[in-house]
């Protein structure tokens, strides 16, 4: 399974608790189908530059690929 995330909407916009956890239940969830994490890279086509740091950019998306150790042999 092949999950795009994109985490820098945390960032720019503001989340209750509530919102948070709701995401953080998702990848729980995953993870007790028995998908595991298995490669993370960085999208470099959803990028921004930190409004604080100078010359700091950070990449606003993340692709992860999961296996589903269920079907292993």
């Amino acid at each position: 399974m092949m999950v795009e995330f994109h985490p820098c909407k945390f960032w720019l916009e503001e989340k209750t608790p509530q919102e948070l956890l709701g995401h953080w239940e998702t990848l729980r969830r995953i993870d007790e189908l028995g998908f595991k994490l298995w490669k993370v890279w960085n999208n470099p086509y959803c990028w921004f530059s930190s409004r604080r740091l100078k010359g700091v950019s950070y990449y606003g998306c993340h692709n992860a690929y999961y296996l589903n150790i269920k079907y292993l042999l």
